[in-house]
């Protein structure tokens, strides 16, 4: 039963992925990439990997998901008439010539055939016992860590979680220099009105916060770090934004720069002192190991909220 589950799920995620990639219109496109991303974080969750799931949920597809919706809002408010006539014609002219071109069908598939060559060879280059799950575990009290999957992203592997922070940071960055700081800018808007609206945000910003926090925390223990924390953490400023307080672009510059890299450097400065005393880069001495990763948690977590704030306050109105 496990394995026609997981064998549907696969297929399922290959196919919304062909979908989305060969949608004809932008906003079937921005619909079939929130099932992606849903197929995505079920497939984690089959994998036991719920904190990576809830991150894939969250960012992936839910702040990724409304930054798209608002994005296909503009285009079709600048581009409605003209955009679906030409959309139709190009519509038509795919139908008239080949669904799509072959070239692109060629590409896809041989990466979907190199794709599934690593997956089979990986599978049977796992050694009985399940691979490394073992050496993790077995590893696990000097990690600092209780919860095994947080154990790989910050002690095992940091490095990948340390890229990941860099990822969205080039991501903001690329917002900036598309267009600008000042074409991103927007004005300060007024604070809300609707008193719902007030509201609704002065009970969820604790709320939201004091759950971060509490993610943050029992990420060691069990589901949760940095990525889930910052998550909540950034829709505060997002609510706040929404509301009529856009924090982020009233603070000082310096300060939003040191808020967007704190955690990419505090990696950095952290891994480059392990090295300068004999240690390995991002190698965490085991008596400090719980302590130096809840620091570096929190300081990440710090950093993600801020690019999330900051890519939701410069590129949507």
């Amino acid at each position: 039963m496990d394995i026609l589950i997981d064998s549907l799920l696969a297929i399922l995620t290959i196919y919304l992925a062909f979908r989305c990639m060969l949608a004809p219109k932008l906003s079937k496109a921005v619909f079939v990439f929130f099932a992606f991303g849903l197929m995505l974080a079920l497939a984690w969750i089959r994998l036991g990997a719920v904190d990576v799931a809830i991150a894939e949920a969250a960012i992936a597809s839910g702040f990724m998901g409304v930054l798209m919706l608002d994005s296909l809002r503009d285009f079709s408010l600048a581009f409605s008439e003209n955009q679906e006539s030409l959309e139709e014609k190009a519509a038509k002219t795919r139908t008239e010539k080949h669904k799509y071109n072959w070239t692109t069908g060629l590409a896809l598939g041989l990466g979907l055939i190199l794709f599934l060559l690593i997956s089979l060879q990986a599978i049977w280059e796992v050694p009985q016992g399940g691979g490394l799950t073992a050496i993790a575990e077995e590893n696990l009290p000097m990690s600092g860590v209780e919860h095994p999957v947080t154990a790989v992203l910050l002690n095992y592997r940091a490095y990948d979680t340390w890229l990941e922070i860099g990822v969205i940071l080039m991501g903001l960055l690329a917002i900036f220099a598309a267009g600008g700081l000042k074409q991103y800018r927007k004005p300060g808007l007024a604070p809300a009105q609707d008193p719902l609206l007030r509201k609704t945000i002065l009970i969820f910003t604790p709320v939201l916060f004091l759950f971060g926090a509490f993610l943050l925390y029992f990420g060691k223990m069990g589901p949760g770090g940095a990525f889930q924390a910052a998550v909540l953490w950034g829709a505060i400023g997002i609510l706040l934004h929404l509301g009529g307080w856009p924090v982020f672009t009233v603070i000082p510059r310096q300060m939003r720069q040191i808020l967007v890299t704190i955690g990419l450097g505090s990696f950095l400065i952290l891994g480059f002192t392990q090295m300068a005393t004999g240690g390995a880069l991002f190698e965490y001495p085991p008596a400090y190991a719980g302590f130096l990763i809840l620091v570096v948690e929190t300081l990440a977590a710090i950093s993600i909220a801020a690019a999330l704030t900051a890519i939701f306050a410069f590129l949507t109105k």
